[in-house]
């Protein structure tokens, strides 16, 4: 999928982890930190969330995936696909009798009855909802483990110093994409 082509239409009303669960982690008891704690929060779940992350929405929000044409078949590489709630092609709506979602995949899969090979520029629009209802356990805790990092490693390192971002994360996130 070409990530570009991925626009979220809304953002989340609350944030995946709470302040006082990141203090918690971080054993953290002071409240100086609390505005740098709560930009880490944003980063670290910038890092496992959408088309500039690891494409995993960690809670629901909608999207628009926008195509030059409408092929047979394509698939929504941003998981979890909740639902497909529309598709338009050239600004009129595609009956939802002319297409079917397997959102059981992974990733979501589209087949389309009569598809339009006429190409233009941003023609086709999908919008559907993706992310998760109850945010998995390993989920959250891949969000705390990245916090940690970042509040340790404030600073950009040299060479010598670098630190990767922990490996228990990146095998958190890796169970769960799509592609």
């Amino acid at each position: 999928m070409d990530w570009t082509r991925l626009k979220r239409l809304d953002a989340p009303t609350s944030t995946v982890v709470s302040l006082s669960e990141a203090r918690d982690h971080l054993r953290v008891s002071h409240s100086l930190d609390d505005a740098y704690i709560e930009r880490l929060i944003a980063a670290a779940t910038a890092v496992i969330e959408g088309p500039n992350g690891a494409g995993i929405p960690l809670q629901p929000t909608k999207w628009v995936l926008t195509m030059d044409c409408l092929p047979r078949h394509f698939d929504i590489d941003l998981c979890p696909v909740m639902s497909v709630e529309r598709i338009t092609l050239g600004g009129e709506i595609v009956s939802k009798l002319a297409y079917r979602v397997d959102l059981d995949s992974t990733p979501a899969r589209v087949e389309v009855a009569f598809p339009s090979v006429r190409r233009e520029l941003g023609n086709v629009k999908v919008e559907f909802t993706a992310g998760f209802t109850a945010i998995p356990a390993d989920l959250r805790h891949a969000v705390l483990m990245l916090i940690s990092h970042f509040y340790e490693n404030r600073e950009a390192v040299s060479a010598a110093d670098l630190k990767d971002v922990p490996f228990a994360v990146s095998s958190i996130i890796s169970r769960y994409r799509a592609y």
